[in-house]
């Protein structure tokens, strides 16, 4: 059992569309494997290793073929999760900027931190037996405005399991907001 009682989500994040950003960090230091150690002249990437996941409509995946249509409702936020395709956790990734070109699609994302929450996590001893760990939440959150689309920029970085900055990346996709 969990020590601490887990508070439920806020209304505004249990009414939000949920975008998992999936980066598959191995490929993309393979296909790059001398990228920029500057987070202000990250390496352009090209289309390939990220891909969206929508978790609210079933059964779709958003692909990366450098269009993305994402399905959106107007004033109901899109919040942005990035994670890494690994099996150890050899690489992580942090999302450090994300800029659309024009305000009047999406709004302007912006990161959202919520620190310090209880999460359950398995005990080595008894793993059918959770037990509870605090961390940080983070998404980047935008508000679709209206159907249309704009040019996404997305900065991000991999950080090994030291948690050093292994590179830091831009990738550029044209984003149609579909209602």
């Amino acid at each position: 059992m969990t020590s601490e009682p887990i508070p439920p989500p806020s209304p505004d994040d249990t009414n939000a569309h949920n975008v998992l950003l999936v980066v598959d960090a191995e490929s993309l230091l393979s296909r790059y494997p001398e990228p920029s150690l500057d987070a202000e002249n990250p390496t352009s990437i090209s289309d390939g290793f990220i891909l969206f996941v929508v978790g609210d409509i079933p059964k779709e995946i958003v692909t990366n073929d450098s269009k993305i249509r994402l399905p959106g409702t107007m004033g109901r936020d899109i919040h942005f999760r990035g994670r890494t395709v690994s099996l150890i956790a050899e690489h992580s990734v942090v999302i450090y900027g994300m800029t659309v070109d024009t305000d009047t699609v999406l709004s302007a994302p912006h990161l959202e931190v919520h620190p310090d929450l209880t999460i359950p996590a398995p005990q080595p001893d008894a793993p059918t037996e959770p037990g509870n760990q605090k961390a940080h939440d983070h998404y980047w959150a935008s508000t679709p405005k209206a159907p249309g689309k704009v040019e996404f920029e997305l900065c991000l970085m991999l950080v090994n399991q030291r948690c050093e900055a292994a590179g830091y990346f831009k990738w550029v996709v044209e984003v149609e907001v579909a209602i």
